[in-house]
């Protein structure tokens, strides 16, 4: 194994297991400050890389003034300079996540399906929506089974179990 690997198991193996549920935790996560510590045995490309994701995808981290098209430009742009399939992955479970709920939004705030030549979202969801906006998940609860019970909770304005759900 080399430096570089070792680094990164010992960073991985340092990390305490994540709950599935936030609201199932045992044991307190790591904090940012520790976090910070190991991740600093990251090489400076894939710092950069994870700040770049951050910045992208940590509500927290984002500017307020992005829209959502600059937000998924954002994502294309870093899922296509990254070189781990998993990671690639994972940011566009991630992104079409958000399109989803944006569309739920959207949907509740009464507004049209978006325009076929409007970039709102992301990914492979998001002609599933345009066709399909009348229905309560899309019909996409044959890849995501979450959706139409997301929808229910963000009608009712459950936040809190929808957040669980999440």
């Amino acid at each position: 194994m080399s430096g570089q690997q070792t680094d990164y198991a010992m960073l991985i193996a340092s990390l305490s297991p994540h709950s599935m549920s936030l609201w199932d935790v045992k044991s307190k996560p790591v904090t940012r400050l520790h976090l910070e510590r190991r991740l600093a045995l990251l090489n400076n490309q894939d710092r950069q890389q994870l700040a770049e994701i951050e910045t992208n995808l940590h509500w927290a981290k984002m500017s307020m003034e992005n829209n959502d098209v600059e937000i998924s430009i954002a994502a294309e742009h870093i899922i296509q300079s990254l070189d781990k399939p998993l990671l690639q992955e994972v940011i566009i479970w991630r992104m079409e996540l958000r399109t989803i709920m944006a569309a739920i939004r959207r949907r509740k705030l009464g507004k049209d399906a978006p325009a076929k030549n409007e970039r709102w979202g992301y990914g492979q969801v998001v002609p599933f929506i345009r066709k399909n906006w009348q229905i309560d998940d899309f019909s996409l609860s044959h890849r995501f089974a979450w959706v139409s019970h997301a929808n229910t909770l963000f009608i009712e304005n459950k936040s809190v179990e929808l957040e669980k759900l999440l």
